[in-house]
């Protein structure tokens, strides 16, 4: 009942059908918001039952338009487990999106680096993830992110001269930064970079039969890697800092779907 009456007052209010991908915005991301055509807004505070963002940096709304004509759907501003929210309530979004008939889903985050060759402002496209805290849903996700979007997301980063990596995301709870220790152990893991984000979100969308791939770009090395303190504002300034080519890989990514 709680995603109906969403579902319900987002076609009430935003021109929601046909939608070709959503795109869920990490922490100082932005993208395409001003520049689609027929574009429409909403705050998601308007929206029932839809979980409040309380994090700086996560703007609170969501967004549809076409973009050299294709219908797109942009979700800025996400929840957290670390909030005080439940799964449940972190993946509402997502069950939304599953209510709309949307079928594509590109996640984004702003993350720690712990592979040392990816440095602050390198975008890595998602192959797998670590969870030592997984969300509890039936699916074990072997095969989490879609092939044909990851290869859609490398030939737009060939295109407009980006480097795009392939890597694995650990996913954390939160809310504060890991410890070095933390970011050893992962780095044993194999895992490439780490957040607090991204990881409920794909797993619901697997659950709910959406092809989803996600973006995780670097906002600065992890706990450990170069000596000095971590903070929030270094991420949401990294963010701003590398927005140009995030956005034309995106660009062009849109267009090749």
């Amino acid at each position: 009942m709680k995603t109906a009456e969403s579902v319900k007052y987002l076609k009430d209010n935003l021109d929601s059908e046909n939608i070709s991908i959503a795109i869920v915005l990490g922490s100082g991301l932005s993208f395409l918001e001003d520049e689609m055509d027929g574009a429409t807004h909403i705050k998601t505070s308007g929206i029932p039952n839809y979980p409040r963002s309380t994090v700086k940096g996560h703007k609170g709304t969501i967004t549809t338009g076409s973009y050299k004509g294709k219908k797109i759907m942009i979700l800025a501003g996400r929840v957290h487990y670390y909030e005080g929210y439940t799964y449940d309530q972190v993946v509402f979004p997502v069950d939304i999106l599953a209510g709309l008939g949307v079928k594509k889903l590109l996640l984004t985050n702003a993350a720690g680096g712990i592979n040392k060759n990816f440095g602050p402002g390198t975008m890595v496209a998602l192959e797998k993830y670590i969870a030592p805290f997984s969300p509890r849903y039936k699916d074990p996700v072997t095969e989490p992110y879609s092939k044909e979007l990851n290869r859609l997301l490398k030939n737009a980063a060939q295109r407009t001269n980006n480097r795009i990596e392939n890597g694995c995301y650990a996913y954390m709870t939160g809310p504060s930064f890991e410890t070095k220790a933390e970011i050893k152990y992962l780095g044993l893991l194999g895992a490439d970079t780490v957040g607090m984000s991204t990881v409920p979100e794909t797993v619901r969308a697997k659950e709910l039969g959406l092809e989803a791939a996600c973006i995780s770009r670097v906002s600065n090395f992890a706990a450990g890697l170069t000596g000095g303190p971590l903070s929030h504002t270094e991420v949401l300034e990294a963010g701003k800092s590398s927005q140009e080519g995030f956005i034309s890989l995106l660009k062009e990514f849109v267009t090749l779907l």
